[in-house]
């Protein structure tokens, strides 16, 4: 999987961790806890999910986590309550262009969750798991401009507005969105 496209993703073994916040990968038992996040208004609307939400969905978002990791197009985790807690959200570096060192990440928090710090500290420790353990120079970050709240935790993890893209996400439904895209370097974390 050597190439420009592709790179051999290993997950940490051990959990990474901050404050109450922990990142691991997932299990195929997250499949309760994932079934009724997805169907959190908030999460289906800004993570384009299909209206009611089922298991099916789920399993196969599970299935599309572990297809990413083997294929080396995705370096997914589950966000959780340290100390082996409940299942908070979601969050994954992808859509890597492994010629310049770059990849995206994304997120999303179920609404139990939200308002407590945990995307901050998610996203701080992906991040710096992808500059060591991935060699990333750059990751980018998108959120709607109607998300405010998804601005505020990319500004606290450190990165910085660069621009708005037109038109540039599309929900499962067809509404589009523009999104402010955010950036992060290696040297600024």
């Amino acid at each position: 999987m050597n190439g420009p496209t592709a790179r051999r993703i290993v997950l940490p073994a051990e959990p990474l961790v901050d404050g109450d916040t922990a990142l691991r990968g997932w299990r195929d038992d997250d499949l309760p806890a994932l079934t009724e996040r997805g169907r959190d208004p908030d999460v289906t609307r800004w993570m384009g999910l299909p209206r009611g939400y089922r298991e099916s969905d789920a399993r196969a978002y599970l299935m599309s986590r572990y297809d990413g990791v083997h294929a080396g197009v995705r370096a997914p985790f589950a966000i959780v309550a340290a100390g082996g807690g409940e299942l908070l959200g979601s969050i994954a570096l992808a859509h890597f262009a492994w010629e310049d060192l770059r990849g995206e990440v994304g997120y999303w928090l179920g609404g139990g969750a939200r308002g407590r710090g945990h995307a901050t500290r998610a996203l701080r420790l992906i991040c710096a798991w992808g500059f060591e353990a991935l060699g990333l120079e750059r990751i980018e970050l998108q959120a709607a401009v109607d998300n405010p709240a998804s601005q505020r935790v990319a500004e606290r993890a450190g990165f910085t507005r660069e621009a708005v893209l037109r038109s540039r996400w599309a929900t499962f439904g067809g509404e589009r969105h523009d999104m402010v895209c955010f950036g992060l370097l290696v040297g600024e974390r």
